[in-house]
């Protein structure tokens, strides 16, 4: 799994929790890092912050949906945004699932779970 995450304190305890859960977690703090590691890597999720700096969230999962090599890999939104276009963006782009900022953990795990299975059948 990677995380998309530009706040340090926050992709550092969404990865303690994933990698507690058993998951094997990559961390990248902004679009460009996280668009080399996904190619890099093809991870089976990636949970990925909307607002990021340099390229946000939704540019770096348009580009990845154009890629055949990991255009399936299934995105978990996260985000403080409540805007409607924000939301009809992502879902155009097939977003899996959205996660609202701060998220607990047990709707994280849940949530990554789910999506997880969806996935794999």
């Amino acid at each position: 799994m990677l995380i998309v995450e530009d706040d340090v304190a926050f992709r550092d305890l969404l990865a303690l929790h994933v990698s507690a859960a058993g998951y094997q977690v990559l961390v990248a703090e902004d679009a460009a890092v996280g668009g080399r590691m996904l190619l890099a890597s093809r991870p089976d999720l990636l949970l990925l912050d909307i607002v990021l700096p340099y390229l946000g969230g939704l540019e770096l999962l348009e580009a990845m949906r154009q890629d055949p090599n990991v255009a399936q890999t299934p995105v978990v939104c996260l985000t403080s945004m409540r805007d409607e276009a924000t939301y009809a963006k992502a879902i155009e782009l097939r977003v899996a699932a959205f996660l609202t900022k701060p998220v607990q953990k047990d709707e994280l795990l849940a949530t990554l779970a789910k999506v997880l299975q969806a996935a794999h059948q």
